[in-house]
């Protein structure tokens, strides 16, 4: 992964980095490392600086680091605010490993970087979108299927969705049915449309009711699914939770 990185420098001090290399943590446990090349570390303000991050916590840091990483990155796909933890190390800076040890007593937490989503001008100040991944639903009764419009941030990449196990309630806790798909489909980059996927509805449900009132309209749902991604070879389930989706209602 690559970012765009700007920070305050407030020492009276200007320096030249060639390389520098940090943890990057969650919750304590190392889930990747940050590196940088050629940084002219100027008075106040530097930006435009690029860091290339790699997301690896079973390597870093086994069973326990994956499975932190899994509920970050659950957390941070359904929109919560989560920290990354950056801590330097013994090689942090090359042939200086004093100051790499001095300087990891530092605790610096920082704001994990939101997404921009395509087709999406409606954004919080740092510039994130506020509607999220699913961008709209339509529910087929008589099909007793659903399709969505998914929003991919990914500009080259294609997320392929290999299994889905998910759950709409209305009111917050009455079930008004249950998607389980082993189909694979891809999301490609910018805004896509899934194919119908299966629905088994809760017919004894209030749910299932109030969606039955409103076919021709639309109907604010929220949604726990529990989603296999798959980019390249990595592959991760995650838990995505969903508050407040507009779902339209069709025959």
């Amino acid at each position: 992964m690559q970012a765009s990185v700007n920070f305050s420098n407030p020492t009276p001090y200007t320096a030249s980095i060639p390389y520098f290399s940090a943890r990057i943590l969650n919750n304590g446990k190392v889930i990747g490392e940050a590196v940088a090349k050629d940084i002219s570390l100027k008075l106040g303000n530097n930006t435009g600086n690029i860091i290339h991050a790699t997301w690896d916590p079973l390597s870093y840091g086994g069973p326990e680091s994956h499975e932190n990483a899994r509920r970050l990155l659950s957390d941070y796909l359904s929109g919560e605010n989560t920290t990354l933890e950056v801590a330097t190390h013994r090689d942090s800076f090359p042939g200086l490993p004093e100051l790499g040890i001095a300087f990891s007593k530092l605790n610096f937490t920082v704001p994990t970087p939101r997404l921009k989503l395509p087709g999406d001008d409606d954004e919080d100040e740092d510039g994130a979108s506020r509607l999220g991944f699913i961008r709209d639903a339509t529910f087929h009764l008589f099909s007793s299927t659903a399709s969505f419009t998914l929003a991919s941030p990914l500009h080259a990449n294609t997320v392929h969705l290999e299994h889905i196990n998910a759950t709409a309630f209305y009111n917050h806790t009455e079930p008004v049915g249950q998607i389980i798909n082993d189909k694979p489909f891809p999301i490609p980059p910018g805004l896509s449309q899934t194919p119908r996927l299966p629905v088994n509805w809760s017919p004894d449900s209030i749910g299932y009711d109030k969606l039955r009132d409103v076919v021709g309209g639309q109907l604010k749902l929220d949604a726990i699914a529990y989603v296999t991604l798959r980019i390249g070879n990595w592959v991760e389930q995650v838990r995505y939770v969903g508050h407040g989706l507009g779902a339209k209602v069709s025959l």
